[in-house]
Formats: C-alpha cells, structure tokens, sequence
C-alpha cells in the first residue's frame, strides 16, 4: 500500500508498474530457491568431478592381483617386508622407500626382461603397489571433504567389479612431519578409519577393509615435510 502511494500517474499506470515489480521479486525470489538448493545437497555429487574413475580403480587392482598369483619361480620373486629392506642397495628415485626390480638370471644378453620382485608387508599382508586415493580432510581433522567423498564414491565402484568380490583391502593413513609423533600416529589412524566407514556406508563389506595408520614413519619423498606424504592409500592384500 505505501509503495503505491509513492508512485503518481494514473491509476492503470500504478497498477502495471506494481504488476512489473512483482513480477521481478517473484523471479529473484525463484534463483534464490534454486541457488539454496545446491547448497542443501540437490545435485553436490556431480557438481564436483572425481579424480579418477571406478575403471581406473578396478584394473589397478585386476593387474595386481593378477601378477600375484603367478606361480612362484624365475620370473617372479616374492619378499616379505619393506621396500627398503628387500632392497637396502636400490637407489632410491624421489625419496622415500625404493621401488624393488631384479635382473632375470636366465635372461638373454642384451635382453631386458626383468624378475619382478612383489613386496608384501608382514604385518598387513598388503602387495606394497598402493592406489592413492586422493581424499582430502579438514585441517588437522578426520573429516572428509566434499572432493573426497567424490573420489570415494568412484572407489567403491571399482571395488564392486565382480573379479574383485573376493578381494581385501587395506586402508593405509598417513601425515607429513609437522607434529609430534604421537598426534600423526593417531591422526593417521583416525583418517584411515573415517575413509574407511565412509566406504562401508556405500556397501561396501566391512570385512573387504583392514585399517591402519603409520603417521609419519612412512613418507612418500624424502623431504618429511612435504605435503605429498600426507595421503590415504589402498592396498591389495596378498592371496
């Protein structure tokens, strides 16, 4: 009432200005509902594209458990332990534990076939060739972000492919060197787990997951610090 009041002219002038305005505020009134939408989940999922895809995830996995039923002889060797320790005189590339390959005895002069050494940790039973699966969390906190749940969705698909229903996994937690060792070691612990449960909450089996955190005690590169080594990676465990 007061807004025609201020508006002169005549009469059906007023009334189609104010039929105008309203029509205005209704329009903006219909964005914003859209717009708030978004931000209560309606489409968050597809809003933010995952870093890789649940094929890349099953054929690393497919690949790699492959090779490690391959009959135990020359050209495969198997070595319970770290990379270090399996190979303490390979040089190390980018920091970290070294990568382990061995020369073919029988092998052809000139030719470049090579042993291929798998290494499995004799605490977990994980084939030591992680899946980095790229989740990132709220400072200094277990909690998931958006961009990692999107990862994680695509995760658990892979995982779902039919030539891995009998497959274990281990979900590997680790921090840079920034804090003392007791905060990384459970930090690590806590993300592990919340990736974990976050995987189990999209079906996958809780008995397909093993958890375990290793801090700062296994960095990626060298440089302890570095925020590379702050990651969550899965692993195969060995059948």
């Amino acid at each position: 009432m007061t807004y025609h009041r201020l508006v002169s002219g005549p009469a059906n002038y007023r009334k189609e200005f104010a039929g105008s305005r309203m029509k205005t505020l209704l329009c903006a009134a219909a964005f914003s509902l859209v717009f708030a939408g978004s931000n209560f989940g309606i489409g968050t999922a597809s809003a933010q594209d995952a870093t890789y895809s649940a094929e890349e995830v099953s054929q690393h996995f497919k690949q790699l458990k492959t090779r490690s039923l391959k009959p135990t002889g020359q050209t495969r060797a198997l070595c319970i332990g770290t990379r270090d320790e399996c190979n303490p005189n390979g040089a190390k590339q980018e920091g970290g534990q070294v990568a382990v390959t061995s020369q073919d005895p029988d092998a052809n002069a000139g030719d470049n076939q090579t042993a291929e050494t798998l290494v499995v940790d004799p605490d977990t039973k994980a084939i030591d060739e992680g899946f980095n699966l790229l989740v990132s969390f709220e400072y200094a906190s277990a909690r998931l972000s958006t961009e990692a749940k999107v990862n994680l969705r695509e995760f658990a698909k892979g995982i779902a492919d039919p030539e891995l229903a009998s497959a274990v996994f281990v979900i590997e937690g680790h921090t840079d060197g920034i804090g003392s060792l007791n905060y990384n070691q459970r930090l690590s612990e806590d993300r592990a787990q919340a990736v974990s449960e976050f995987l189990v909450s999209l079906g996958v089996g809780r008995d397909r997951l093993k958890t375990v955190g290793y801090g700062k005690t296994r960095p990626a590169v060298a440089d302890i610090n570095d925020p590379s080594n702050r990651r969550v990676e899965s692993k195969l465990v060995f059948e």
